[in-house]
């Protein structure tokens, strides 16, 4: 989605396909429930925050007893999330490519955002943090660790995004679906989103060819569009610039390229050497476990 900012009096007009749009200057979203997380407990959180924002209170407990595999379950996806909103009601949308002006036409609509993001700069822990206001140059933020009113610059949430290569979570009621509709665009389509994806992967690679996450992203919007085997190349050369093992317990995507194109030997290596420090993860297992049997005949 092609949208450019320009500064109109106290609003902020986005162009959003060809149609100019006015935002306030700055919002701040209420009700915005914060709660400090425990162990690995970030997405249980952010059901808790999202949750409240549209009144339903639950628990960090109850959250994480149903949302993660064990006690110690390092990592709840984005679907899984979207899944466990969806228990109350709410609908979810789960994106790529976004961008700073994406998320002011959210918040300015009453949606707080839930991003992917890295912890901190040069962390490679995956984390989610909610987005619910903004001001000139800024953003407000929930962040389970951080705090409840974390403040980042544009260029530092932009930062911390490209590790999940603007991966958002919208979460609504049914009958507000025609307003994200309308602020997403063409990005409300999946497919389109993925062609999104894909030239702004192109665009984040020809920027920066030695990130092995804008790498990934392309990669990724390739599979999802179909092109396995240019995934499965795009993975590779991901693999060669220095992913960190933590990032295959995150991300499964590049043993789905693997698998679908047969190289099932590099699956059963790089599963093999996240399980040693991941073991009981079960998406690891299962990638694994598929590897093993395709060698086997």
């Amino acid at each position: 989605m092609a949208i450019r900012p320009f500064v109109v009096g106290s609003l902020v007009s986005l162009t959003l396909g060809g149609v100019a749009a006015a935002v306030p200057a700055s919002v701040t979203l209420k009700n915005i429930r914060h709660e400090y997380q425990g162990p690995d407990n970030c997405a249980p959180v952010t059901a808790l925050t999202i949750l409240g924002y549209y009144g339903t209170r639950i628990t960090q407990a109850q959250a994480a007893g149903t949302m993660k595999d064990f006690p110690g379950d390092p990592q709840v996806t984005s679907l899984e999330l979207a899944a466990y909103l969806g228990r109350f009601g709410l609908r979810s949308v789960i994106r790529y490519a976004g961008d700073p002006e994406l998320l002011r036409e959210l918040v300015s609509g009453g949606f707080p955002v839930v991003v992917q993001q890295r912890l901190r700069a040069g962390s490679n822990v995956a984390h989610f943090r909610t987005v619910y206001g903004y001001s000139a140059g800024r953003f407000l933020v929930s962040d389970p660790i951080r705090g409840p009113s974390l403040n980042l610059t544009t260029a530092e949430l932009q930062d911390l995004w490209r590790y999940y290569n603007g991966e958002y979570l919208v979460a609504y009621p049914p009958g507000k679906e025609g307003q994200v509709r309308e602020a997403l665009g063409e990005d409300f389509n999946v497919t389109a989103n993925w062609q999104h994806a894909k030239r702004h992967g192109e665009q984040d690679v020809k920027a920066r060819p030695n990130d092995p996450y804008a790498c990934w992203g392309l990669a990724k919007a390739n599979l999802r569009l179909g092109n396995v085997k240019v995934a499965a190349e795009q993975f590779d050369r991901a693999v060669q610039l220095g992913v960190p093992t933590i990032y295959y317990l995150y991300r499964q995507e590049a043993f789905e390229a693997w698998t679908q194109a047969g190289d099932h030997e590099q699956t059963l290596e790089l599963t093999n050497l996240a399980l040693k420090a991941y073991p009981q993860s079960k998406e690891l297992q299962r990638f694994r476990n598929l590897a093993r049997r395709a060698l086997e005949g």
